[in-house]
C-alpha cells in the first residue's frame, strides 16, 4: 500500500502498534508525503513522530536485528527529507547514524537480508564519492563501493519476500540511474515489469529515468498509466514531467496547460520558477510575446532557486532577452527523442539565425549532443571539442558538458585515461548553469573508474 501511495490506509491500519515493522511503514508514509508534497505545515508534526519512532526502537532490549534495521531506514529516509527541506547538517547526521546501525546490524546478524538493502544503497551513495574526496568519509567512519553495494541490491532483489524484493528493486534502479547516470540499463529491466505489478511510486520513477534517458514517448507512456491510477494521494510533479513531455514534442499549448495544472495542485516551492519560465518560453515559442514577457516577470518573484531547473531558469530570466527560437526548439526535440525534429530544424538554421558567439556555440553543441544520441562517436567527439573550443573560459554549460559526455564516450570505449582526463576537465569549470549536476556526474565517473587518482 505505502508504495502505491495509499498513506491514510497505512496510517489507519498501523497507527496503535509499535512493532518495528509498524513504526517503519508509518515513517515510510510521513516521508514519502513529505518528498512527494513538500508540504512545509507538515513537516514539524512528521518530525516530531520521526523522534518518537526512534525512542520507542531504541528501548528495545536486547538489540533485535529488525530494530537496528528499521532504525537505520528511519534514519536514511528522514536524510532525504532533510535534504528536500534543505536541513543538510541533519541530513548528513542521519546518513551516518543509518550507515553506522545498518553496519552493526550485518556485523551482528550477517544473515540478515533485508539490512542488505539499506546498506547496498548507502555503499553506492557513499562509493560514488571519488577517491579525493574519500577522507572526509573516513573522518566520519564511513566507507561505500559501488560493487558491493549492487551485489547486496542484487541479494535482495531475490529474496523470497515480494514486498521486500519490490522496494529492492525500485531502490536499485533509482540508484543505478539517478546516481551511477545509467538509466538506460535500469529502464531496461524495469520496462519488463507487467503494468499490472506496477505501483505509482514505480511508474513515477520509470517516467523520471524515460525522460532522463531522452525518451519522453515511453515516460508518456508511463506517466498516462499513473494518471489512471485513482488510490492514494496524487503526485503534482507527475503533470509538470507531462509538461516536459509535451515541450519536448513540440506541443506548446499543451505543454503550458500541464504546467499550470502542476502550479495550481502543487503546495511545495522547487520547480516553481522552472515551471513559470517553461510557460513562458512556451508562450516565446509561440510567438505570443506579450505572455511571454508576463510569466517571465512572474517567475522572476516566485518559488526559490534550490532545486537545479530553478536555479538554471534564475539565470536564464536574468539574461536581457529570450533564448535564440531554433536553437531552444533543438534543445527540447534532443532532450525528448526527436531526432527527426531535432535533425530537421539544424538543417534548416542559417547564418543568420546564429548571430552571437554564445549562440553559434550552442549550436555546435546541439549538434554534438544529437550526433551522440544517435549513437556516431566520431562526429559527436568532433563538434564536442570544437564546443569546447569555441567557448573558452565563457561561463556556459556547454564546455563543461562537452568535457563529460566525452568523458562518458572514451570511458565507454574502455579509454579510461582519456575519459578521467576529461572528466576532470569537466570539474574544472568554475560558474556555469549546471555546475553542481556536471560535477557531481563527473566525480560519480571518475570513483567508477579504476586507478583515476
Amino acid at each position: 500500500m505505502a508504495l502505491n501511495l495509499e498513506l491514510a490506509e497505512v496510517r489507519s491500519e498501523f497507527q496503535n502498534q509499535n512493532t518495528p515493522q509498524a513504526l517503519y511503514l508509518t515513517s515510510l508514509t510521513d516521508a514519502l508525503e513529505l518528498l512527494i508534497t513538500e508540504d512545509e505545515s507538515l513537516f514539524d508534526r512528521y518530525e516530531n513522530a520521526y523522534e518518537k519512532r526512534l525512542q520507542v526502537l531504541s528501548k528495545i532490549t536486547p538489540k533485535t536485528a529488525e530494530s537496528l534495521y528499521i532504525s537505520a531506514e528511519l534514519r536514511l529516509q528522514w536524510a532525504f527529507v532533510y535534504l528536500k527541506f534543505q536541513h543538510e547538517f541533519d541530513a548528513a547526521w542521519n546518513i551516518r547514524q543509518s550507515y553506522l546501525l545498518a553496519q552493526e546490524c550485518l556485523s551482528r546478524f550477517p544473515k540478515f537480508t533485508p539490512a542488505k538493502k539499506i546498506y547496498g544503497l548507502l555503499n553506492i551513495m557513499l562509493g560514488s564519492v571519488p577517491d579525493k574526496y574519500q577522507w572526509v568519509l573516513s573522518v566520519l567512519g564511513m566507507r561505500g563501493s559501488v560493487e558491493n553495494g549492487i551485489k547486496d541490491l542484487r541479494i535482495v532483489q531475490a529474496s523470497d519476500n515480494p514486498s521486500l524484493a519490490t522496494e529492492a528493486s525500485l531502490i536499485f534502479y533509482l540508484a543505478q540511474g539517478l546516481i551511477l547516470q545509467q538509466p538506460q540499463l535500469a529502464l531496461q529491466e524495469l520496462s519488463t515489469w507487467p503494468m499490472d505489478h506496477h505501483t505509482k511510486l514505480s511508474l513515477f520513477l520509470a517516467a523520471v529515468l524515460a525522460i532522463k534517458n531522452s525518451e519522453s514517448e515511453r515516460a508518456l507512456s508511463y506517466l498516462d498509466a499513473l494518471s489512471l491510477q485513482e488510490e492514494g494521494i496524487s503526485i503534482s510533479y507527475a503533470e509538470y514531467l507531462k509538461g516536459e513531455v509535451y515541450l519536448h514534442k513540440g506541443d506548446y499549448p499543451t505543454a503550458i496547460a500541464l504546467y499550470k495544472e502542476f502550479l495550481k495542485n502543487y503546495s511545495g516551492e522547487n520547480f516553481i520558477k522552472d515551471a513559470l519560465y517553461k510557460i513562458a518560453i512556451g508562450y516565446w515559442l509561440l510567438g505570443d510575446k506579450s505572455n511571454a514577457e508576463g510569466y517571465a516577470n512572474k517567475a522572476k518573484t516566485s518559488g526559490r532557486d534550490y532545486a537545479e531547473a530553478d536555479r538554471y531558469a534564475a539565470r536564464s530570466l536574468a539574461e536581457k532577452e529570450f533564448p535564440n527560437h531554433k536553437l531552444t526548439k533543438i534543445r527540447y526535440a534532443t532532450d525528448g527523442g526527436y531526432y527527426e525534429t531535432a535533425a530537421r530544424i539544424i538543417e534548416s538554421a542559417k547564418d543568420e539565425d546564429l548571430p552571437t558567439l554564445k549562440d553559434q556555440t550552442e549550436f555546435t553543441y546541439r549538434k554534438a549532443r544529437l550526433y551522440h544520441k544517435l549513437d556516431d562517436k566520431e562526429n559527436s567527439k568532433q563538434f564536442y571539442l570544437k564546443t569546447i573550443n569555441l567557448a573558452g573560459s565563457n561561463p556556459w554549460y556547454f564546455a563543461p558538458n562537452a568535457c563529460l559526455q566525452l568523458g562518458y564516450l572514451y570511458m565507454a570505449e574502455g579509454d579510461n585515461k582519456q575519459a578521467a582526463s576529461y572528466f576532470r576537465k569537466a570539474l574544472g569549470y568554475k560558474k556555469h548553469e549546471y555546475k553542481n549536476s556536471i560535477d557531481s556526474k563527473a566525480r560519480s565517473a571518475l570513483s567508477q573508474l579504476p586507478n583515476a587518482k
